[in-house]
């Protein structure tokens, strides 16, 4: 429909008509329909693969923690296998427990209590072992004696005293006053070590049981 006004000044036409509506670019369209699509699906995509990797760590975790525990377990288990081993109150180092007087006795009361114990006064094998025992009392019978020859130092089992492998006591062995033919360990400042004291002199002493 067309509407045209004429007048002495000026001539004025309006048109007026159906006009297309033309669609927007597909490009447009695509990317306001289609954005929220893809972010969602990104989204489910980084959940998931979080979800995985939790249960991945979940059973790397238990994977290490058995292999480490397994190991520390067995450990365990034979050390308080081996720890029931010993009598209770003895004290356990390598293959032998020990056990330590609290009373006081002659070497030979003190081997015969051993005795009564399975077990005998204690045979030191080792500075280690000897460094062991240092210090649990001042003065402690062990189980060597020179009796049969003086000056031969002999452990109860028969075999000798390795002197050189032992630690002695400044100027020890040296039978003062005649007949210290019995060994014992000592702690005393500035006196450490093996010594010889008589047999009858009152001292704790050591026992000693070996495994197996």
């Amino acid at each position: 429909m067309a509407v045209f006004f004429h007048s002495s000044e000026a001539h004025i036409n309006f048109e007026d008509g159906n006009y297309q509506q033309f669609p927007k670019p597909e490009t447009e369209n695509a990317a306001t329909e289609k954005n929220p699509k893809p972010k969602l699906k990104h989204l489910s995509v980084v959940l998931l693969c979080c979800g995985l990797l939790c249960v991945l760590q979940a059973i790397l975790n238990i994977s290490l923690r058995l292999a480490l525990s397994e190991p520390t377990d067995k450990g365990e288990a034979e050390e308080e296998e081996e720890e029931e081993r010993c009598p209770q109150g003895w004290l356990m180092f390598g293959s032998s427990c020990y056990y330590i007087s609290s009373q006081r006795g002659s070497w030979d009361s003190s081997r015969q209590d051993c005795v009564q114990r399975d077990a005998d006064l204690v045979i030191i094998n080792s500075r280690q072992e000897q460094a062991f025992l240092t210090g649990f009392t001042m003065a402690a019978w062990v189980g060597m004696t020179d009796r049969e020859e003086e000056g031969t130092w002999t452990w109860v089992d028969g075999t000798p005293v390795k002197r050189d492998g032992l630690d002695w006591a400044h100027g020890q062995p040296d039978d003062a006053f005649g007949g210290e033919d019995c060994g014992d360990l000592r702690t005393m400042i500035d006196f450490i070590g093996l010594n010889d004291s008589k047999c009858s002199a009152r001292l704790q002493w050591i026992c000693e049981q070996t495994l197996g």
